[in-house]
């Protein structure tokens, strides 16, 4: 497979990924899929990351979107240090910061119904969303709403750990009437 970024699609990443894991092939060869994947983040879209999960309680395989989530920010930062041929400072494609925290807003919210998904590993993908990618809290707040309502038993602590992972200041007029 071709190693140049953007040489292969994301989907086309995510179904070779999705094989890789139903196959157990190595880990060396779901990470390198996973990396692929993080490269291109800004290009995928949410079927691209709804893998099933075949060795857990959970629906999806959000370990596996978790690592590639983390990829991403690495790849993300790495980027910020970057220089042009003329010694200029540029950063990775803001649009790109903008499409992969609404894609992982979405995410959240598809897989926030999932039953057995810890208030824990919600959280923890919660925290990988790029603080500079939420100008509104609009998305967090839907995941953060079909969690709350799918996991009516959550304890008061674990419901204000939840709702902690949003700003209430940026949440529009129309999310605050909800």
């Amino acid at each position: 497979m071709p190693r140049e970024k953007s040489a292969v699609s994301v989907s086309f990443l995510s179904i070779w990924l999705k094989a890789a894991i139903y196959l157990e092939t190595t880990v060396a060869c779901r990470f390198d899929l996973e990396r692929r994947i993080a490269m291109q983040l800004g290009q995928a879209v949410l079927d691209d990351l709804l893998i099933p999960s075949f060795s857990s309680d959970t629906s999806f395989d959000v370990d596996t979107v978790q690592r590639i989530m983390m990829n991403y920010l690495e790849s993300d930062m790495e980027n910020h240090s970057v220089y042009n041929a003329d010694d200029e400072y540029y950063s990775s494609p803001q649009r790109d910061v903008f499409r992969v925290g609404k894609l992982l807003e979405s995410y959240l919210a598809e897989i926030a119904t999932d039953r057995n998904l810890s208030v824990e590993k919600f959280i923890s993908l919660a925290e990988l969303m790029p603080q500079k990618s939420r100008t509104t809290e609009d998305g967090m707040y839907r995941a953060i709403d079909i969690y709350l309502k799918a996991h009516l038993f959550l304890s008061d602590t674990d419901r204000k750990k939840v709702c902690s992972m949003m700003d209430f200041q940026k949440l529009s007029r129309e999310a605050r009437a909800h």
